[in-house]
This record gives structure tokens, sequence and C-alpha cells, in this order.
């Protein structure tokens, strides 16, 4: 029983011997590795559209949430009335009164002007009788103050038609100037609360996941979609210590994997100034145990989907 054993175990551990004598890979192991951001409303509120879908290109610009902008919509609303209620007002004190309100104004002066006319003749025919001696001294001292009253009613009017025919003094028109700059700044920031609800693309880009929908809360800690910008993928690759000299920064590797396209390439962008021990992801047996340097790299045309395995090797 003992020779069948033996017949089998030892090709079994020469197949083994060799396998851990077998040459040791040149190339560089690595990932592709996307920067994906997060879309979320600078402000919390509900979601009203998302019209983009998983997978689905979109053009910088593009609209990609919209939420309830009732409340700011009727705030700025409030905002355009009042700018409207003051700038009335400056226009109607800047003109001065109406043709209507001056008539009027010059009616009440003619009234006056009657009356005043009225109570001289009194006073006068009440200083004669007194001279005579027919009315008493009550008697013409009430038509003397009669006749002032009457004077200063036309001095009052006179000055009424002055005024209502001048415009609005200087310092009344630059206090609605005030008002009316008030309320445009407040428009501003009115215009601003509204456009804060409507959220646009930052890029060309890939819709890779979306994370909340229609009717769903969303804010600045609840992003809505996750994208994945045009060039915003790399790849991540790890020098050993014993071949950093020869690959310097700039330097262009040729890149395979099963998604590449035949004579993709990079080139090296970046290397850490500190090592590894291991890389964080072992793709062979054979990469264990490396002092590694942990290096980004940039497509030279269109790059594997991100988290796709890499090997890669200088170019001869």
């Amino acid at each position: 029983m003992t020779r069948p054993i033996l017949t089998v175990l030892l090709p079994l551990a020469t197949l083994l011997l060799a396998g851990c004598n077998a040459p040791e890979e040149t190339g560089l192991h690595g990932y592709a590795e996307g920067d994906f951001i997060r879309i979320a409303p600078d402000l919390p509120g509900r979601i009203t559209e998302a019209p983009a879908r998983e997978g689905e290109r979109i053009a910088a610009g593009s609209v990609l949430v919209r939420q309830d902008d009732t409340a700011e919509q009727a705030a700025l609303a409030a905002i355009e009335s009042r700018i409207d209620a003051a700038t009335a007002r400056y226009d109607d004190a800047l003109a001065g009164a109406r043709d209507p309100e001056i008539a009027a104004a010059r009616d009440l002066l003619r009234q006056a002007l009657a009356a005043q006319s009225d109570a001289d003749q009194a006073r006068e025919r009440s200083r004669a009788l007194f001279a005579d001696g027919h009315i008493s001294q009550a008697r013409l001292d009430t038509a003397e103050a009669a006749a002032q009253s009457a004077d200063a009613r036309v001095d009052e009017m006179r000055q009424r038609l002055n005024i209502v025919q001048l415009p609005a003094r200087s310092d009344q028109l630059r206090a609605l100037q005030a008002e009316i700059a008030a309320a445009e700044a407040e428009r501003e920031g009115a215009r601003y609360r509204v456009a804060q609800r409507t959220v646009t693309a930052p890029a060309n880009a890939r819709i890779h996941r979306q994370l909340r929908f229609v009717g769903e809360q969303a804010g600045p800690t609840a992003a809505v979609y996750e994208l994945l910008p045009d060039g915003a993928v790399h790849a991540v690759l790890f020098i050993p210590e014993p071949q950093l000299a020869d690959l310097p920064v700039g330097t262009r590797l040729a890149v395979r994997c099963d998604a590449c396209e035949t004579g993709l390439t990079v080139t090296i962008s970046t290397i850490d100034d500190t090592a590894e021990f291991t890389p964080p992801i072992l793709y062979s047996d054979a990469s264990r145990a490396r002092l590694v340097f942990r290096a980004e790299a940039l497509f030279d045309a269109d790059p594997p989907p991100p988290g796709t395995p890499l090997f890669l090797e200088p170019r001869p």
C-alpha cells in the first residue's frame, strides 16, 4: 500500500516545488479607481424632480434635482411687491403734487382771500361804530380778532399752495431711495435661495448611482446622486522599491486587463513619498511581502471601469 501513495505524492511535491521556484512576475499590479462625487442640495427639502437615471450620461449644467420652492417663491413675490410700492412712492414724491391737488389748493386760497375781505370790511365798520359810540369795546375786539384770523388763514393757504407745487424734499427722496435699495438687496437674496432649490451637474459625467428619489427629503448630508465625471478614472499601482528609480513620474506603462482596449497605456502622475509593506489588495502571491510605493497614473485613452484589476509593465 505504501508504493501507490508515494507514486501519487511525489508528482504533487514536484509540482509544488516547481511552483515555488517559478520566475517572479516582472510587471506591476494595480486597479482602476474612480473619483466619484456626490450631488446634494445646499438646503434640506423635499425632492420634486430627479430626472436622471443610473448609467445615463449627462452634460455639465443639466438639471439633476429640483426641490419644493413654494416658500422661497412666496418670499420673492412679497419682496417684489415691496419694491413696486417703494418705487411708486419715490416717483410720486419726485414729481410733486398732481394737477387736481394743485387746483384744490388754489380753491382753498381763493376762499381764504374772500373770507379775509369780508373780515376786513367787518372790522372797518366796527371801528366806525365804536368811534360813534354805537358798539362796545368787546364787539370791536371780536371784529379785530376775526380779521386777524382771516389774514392768518390766507398766509396758510399760500404756503400750502407753494408746497404742493414743489417736489419732495431731498432727504425724503434719499429715504425712499434707501428703502428701494434695501428691498432690491433682499430680492437678490431671495432669488439666490430660489436658485438653491435647483441642482445642476458640475461636469460631463455618468450617473453611477441614484441614492434618493422624488418625494424623499434631501439636503447637504443627504445626497441624491453619485456621479463619475469624465476623466475621473485613473490607475492605482504599486511600485516595488528596487524598481522605483526606473519608473519616475512621467513613465508610460502598457496596461492589460479583461476590459482594456488593445494598446492601452497610462502615464505615472504621482508617487507616494512613503512605502507600504504590501499593497492593500493583493493580486498575486508573487507580490506578497514587498516594500512598495503607491502611485497613480493617468490613462491615455478610454479607461476600464473603476475596480478593474490591472497588470502594468514598462513599454518596450
